[in-house]
C-alpha cells in the first residue's frame, strides 16, 4: 500500500502549461473588455439617473434638473423648488454622479450643460434640440444619452469617431 499522497512534478508542470495557457488567451479579451465596459456602465448611469429625475418632477410636482460638470466628468441631479436652475439650499439632491475610469464627457449640447423637466415629466428647457452628453474614452469608443423634444430619453452610440450618432 503506497501513503504517497500529492501531486507528482509531472502533473504539476502539465497543470501549469494549461493554466499558463488559458491565460494567454483570456487576458486580450479582457483588456478589449474592459474600456467598452466602463463607457457602458458611464452611459447607462447618466441614462437611469435622467430617467428618475424625470419620475422625481411628477412624483413631487416641481422640477428636477441634472447640471453637467464637463471639466471634472460629474453630474448633479436636484428638485429645484426654487425654479432658478442653481442648486440652492435646502433644495433635494436626488443623485450625483461620477464616470468610470477612463471616460470622459467630451462634449454637451445642453444649453448652459443643464436640463430640467417638469411636474408632467416633459422638458423645462427650451423645446429645441434633441439635446445631448456625449461621452468617450481613449479607446475610441463614443456613446453617448439623447433627450428629444418630447423628453424621451435614448442611449446613443456613434462607431465613425462621433461624427453621426444612432
Amino acid at each position: 500500500m503506497n501513503n504517497n499522497k500529492g501531486f507528482t512534478m509531472v502533473e504539476l508542470i502539465v497543470t501549469l502549461a494549461v493554466f499558463s495557457i488559458v491565460m494567454t488567451i483570456s487576458i486580450p479579451s479582457f483588456s478589449a473588455w474592459l474600456p467598452r465596459s466602463r463607457i457602458k456602465t458611464s452611459v447607462r448611469h447618466i441614462y437611469n439617473d435622467m430617467n428618475l429625475a424625470k419620475s422625481r418632477a411628477v412624483k413631487d410636482n416641481t422640477v428636477a434638473v441634472i447640471i453637467f460638470n464637463i471639466s471634472n466628468d460629474t453630474y448633479t441631479i436636484f428638485l429645484d423648488t426654487s425654479k432658478n436652475w442653481a442648486l440652492d439650499a435646502g433644495e433635494t439632491i436626488i443623485s450625483t454622479g461620477g464616470l468610470e475610469d477612463d471616460v470622459d464627457i467630451y462634449l454637451s449640447t445642453f444649453p448652459s450643460n443643464t436640463y430640467g423637466f417638469n411636474n408632467r415629466g416633459m422638458p423645462e428647457t427650451p423645446l429645441t434640440g434633441p439635446y445631448e452628453v456625449y461621452l468617450t474614452n481613449p479607446s475610441g469608443l463614443f456613446m453617448g444619452v439623447r433627450v428629444n423634444i418630447v423628453g424621451n430619453i435614448t442611449i446613443i452610440n456613434s462607431t465613425d469617431g462621433g461624427s453621426t450618432w444612432s
